[in-house]
């Protein structure tokens, strides 16, 4: 049985690339950008939902835009609790909430336990709890494991946060570059990456050039 990794906070800030991002500055409301960059444009023709994989031809009720650097864990990054304080606070907040790059398509069910919860890794004995639905991700202790094809997205979508927008790294360095290793950007993340530019003007680099994750300070 493999050891529970648990973590409680914020990692101290490990960029180490050769130079921060700007950010994204082109999508400025959250709601617009979900409702029509992200279903509209960037999933208009349908998708694949990230944590279960299930096929979709349009967005609704079922489905929901699942922040993968999640809006409490931005919130407590820039030490604010509203979107209004937090906009007060720091005028990029609009932006950096409504980057596409942080964004996958998921069933609402899922997300209502993913939200809550860090990324982690859970032992062999912990089974999905949405095996009824056919779903590999398991959450036990306010973690949760995604299936192996989605770990690369969610490492790089993290990284891509972290270095664009200076956040802290929420959780284990080492096993996020480990799931970006186990699972490589494929066609559709690099077609994703390509629409999203063409959307907001912003790439995720990570995806572009997959050794730059060498450069992140922890092993």
């Amino acid at each position: 049985m493999r050891t529970v990794i648990l973590f409680l906070g914020c990692l101290a800030t490990c960029v180490s690339v050769s130079a921060l991002g700007s950010g994204q500055s082109q999508l400025g409301n959250v709601k617009q950008a979900i409702d029509q960059a992200f279903w509209q444009s960037l999933y208009g023709n349908g998708g694949t939902t990230l944590y279960c994989g299930k096929a979709f031809e349009s967005g609704g009720g079922a489905l929901t835009a699942s922040p993968i650097y999640s809006s409490k864990q931005l919130k407590s990054a820039m030490r604010c609790v509203t979107d209004r304080q937090c906009t007060i606070m720091n005028p990029r907040y609009p932006y950096i909430a409504a980057d596409l790059h942080n964004h996958y398509p998921a069933l609402t069910r899922v997300e209502l336990v993913r939200r809550n919860a860090q990324f982690g890794e859970l032992g062999d004995d912990v089974s999905s709890k949405f095996a009824d639905i056919g779903c590999d991700m398991k959450n036990s202790f306010q973690l949760v494991e995604p299936r192996d094809e989605a770990k690369g997205n969610i490492a790089r979508a993290i990284f891509y946060m972290h270095v664009e927008y200076d956040l802290p790294i929420v959780g284990l360095i080492p096993m996020f570059k480990a799931w970006h290793r186990l699972d490589p950007p494929d066609a559709d993340e690099r077609a994703r990456n390509d629409r999203i530019e063409v959307l907001q003007g912003t790439r995720n680099r990570f995806i572009d050039d997959p050794d730059l994750v060498d450069q992140l300070i922890g092993d």
